[in-house]
């Protein structure tokens, strides 16, 4: 959310530049779940499977798209199948995935992501531009990132 309000009132380089920032620290997170995973793998599991649209489902079936197609693999298509990142993190230890390459990894797995968000927002940002108040762009932002979320834990209860 952050990094497409960034995109929306700064444009495409600040946005890239947020992206890149939640990139880095999407690494630290990973790689601090990484970590809790690897002493506690119960509590970690059921930390994450606490998370609203995480199903025990869901973390069946990242757990099998690791072992099926690897690790990188699993976690780069992870945002095709709605899987949160810290999912693929959770498993990752009990996968034998060293904790050097999942931290290098969470770059280019969660990069892109982010920055199709940046793009979005940015090109949104430049068509309304002056046209629409500041008030009024921040109001339909935020009705918007409402909407999508009520539609997304609505649609992948957890």
């Amino acid at each position: 959310m952050l990094i497409s309000l960034v995109a929306l009132r700064r444009g495409f380089r600040m946005g890239a530049l947020a992206a890149g920032l939640a990139a880095a620290g999407a690494m630290a997170g990973g790689l601090a779940m990484y970590g809790w995973s690897a002493r506690d793998p119960q509590a970690a599991r059921a930390a994450v499977a606490a998370v609203p649209a995480v199903s025990d489902a869901m973390i069946a079936d990242a757990d099998r798209a690791m072992r099926d197609k690897g690790w990188f693999r699993a976690a780069l298509e992870g945002p095709t199948t709605s899987t949160p990142y810290k999912v693929y993190a959770m498993l990752a230890p009990g996968q034998g995935v060293a904790p050097l390459p999942w931290a290098a990894a969470a770059f280019p797995v969660r990069l892109p992501r982010f920055l199709l968000v940046a793009i979005g927002f940015a090109l949104l940002g430049r068509l309304i531009g002056e046209r629409v108040s500041r008030p009024a762009a921040l109001g339909v932002f935020t009705l918007g990132w409402l909407v999508f979320y009520g539609w997304f834990w609505w649609s992948h209860p957890g």
